[in-house]
């Protein structure tokens, strides 16, 4: 069971709580990963947009940064056998390390309004970048700010063209319909959604109508189911396993395409978990649930790791 995911904002709690990535309490760690039979986990820098992104955002990115990779350095002494995916030719070799880890940005507000800023955080090791978060930046604006019919900025178009030409996945998770759009227009490169369910099951902003769904799917791009209760069902009460499978169903169905759907977890970003998701250890009971559901094992192989890095191998 070799698993990608997309996204979870364990670092944060591994920062402020000063844990450990091999082994804590939260819902992710390397050894549950391990236990399972390894993966590649998207590690991402979340910046809280009241807290930081007005002030000392990029410093507070840089922290969360620097946790990352001493956590990596710890992990590499001690022969826990993480690697960090950087480049193309990465993806030959991910699978033969137990675990494997991508370090993304959650709120474009991060980079302050610099390219130059943009690059030096690519040259850390970041790999993917969530545009925005669910308010306004420089970039774009958020899904907060869907009434104003904000897209992408000038400078929002820089930033994507840039990372087309970096070699960084240009998440669309959190932003404004206006400007999923733009990005669709604008980026040379297929875009993805790291953290998004199908509105259609669920109407919370935060998810994918169909058309977005069918654009990123005729982009060549990826769609990461969410674990966020409140994204699964209109009460999060009744989020389980089976409103996964109905999310990760609907856009199989809609799209005819089984290449083009992914886990995103969300994990430790999560306020309200399904019932009977508490963690990465999780994942065996809903690949199990998935499987008996009449989902192939071609099927499982593509929507558990296969998608994921054929996605990477479009952008890196």
């Amino acid at each position: 069971m070799y698993i990608c995911d997309l996204h979870c904002d364990t670092l944060t709690a591994l920062y402020r709580e000063g844990l450990s990535l091999y082994s804590n309490e939260r819902h992710f760690d390397i050894k549950r990963q391990q236990a399972l039979g390894g993966g590649l986990q998207f590690m991402a820098v979340y910046v809280p947009t009241r807290e930081f992104r007005y002030r000392s955002g990029l410093r507070y990115t840089l922290c969360l940064i620097d946790k990352y990779r001493r956590e990596l350095a710890e992990l590499a002494a001690a022969g826990a056998d993480v690697f960090p995916v950087l480049s193309l030719k990465d993806l030959d070799e991910v699978r033969r390390h137990k675990s494997a880890a991508l370090l993304t940005i959650e709120e474009g507000g991060a980079i302050d309004g610099s390219l130059e800023a943009l690059r030096c955080l690519y040259a850390l090791g970041v790999r993917a970048m969530t545009l925005t978060w669910s308010n306004r930046n420089d970039i774009a604006d958020g899904i907060n700010e869907a009434g104003t019919g904000g897209g992408l900025t000038k400078f929002g178009r820089e930033v994507v063209a840039e990372m087309n030409r970096l070699g960084m996945a240009v998440d669309v998770s959190h932003i404004a319909p206006a400007g999923f759009w733009d990005v669709l227009e604008t980026s040379v490169k297929p875009p993805l959604a790291t953290h998004s369910n199908a509105k259609a099951l669920c109407a919370h902003p935060r998810n994918l109508d169909d058309e977005q769904i069918k654009a990123l799917v005729k982009a060549g791009g990826l769609i990461g189911i969410t674990f966020a209760g409140q994204f699964l069902e209109e009460d999060y009460h009744n989020a389980c396993i089976a409103s996964v499978y109905k999310h990760i169903a609907y856009i199989l169905d809609l799209s005819g395409d089984d290449r083009h759907v992914g886990f995103g977890s969300d994990f430790d970003g999560i306020s309200h978990p399904p019932s009977d998701i508490n963690g990465y250890q999780d994942f065996a009971p809903l690949l199990d649930y998935l499987s008996a559901r009449g989902l192939s094992d071609a099927t499982l192989a593509r929507i558990t790791h296969q998608n994921v890095l054929a996605y990477l191998a479009k952008v890196l």
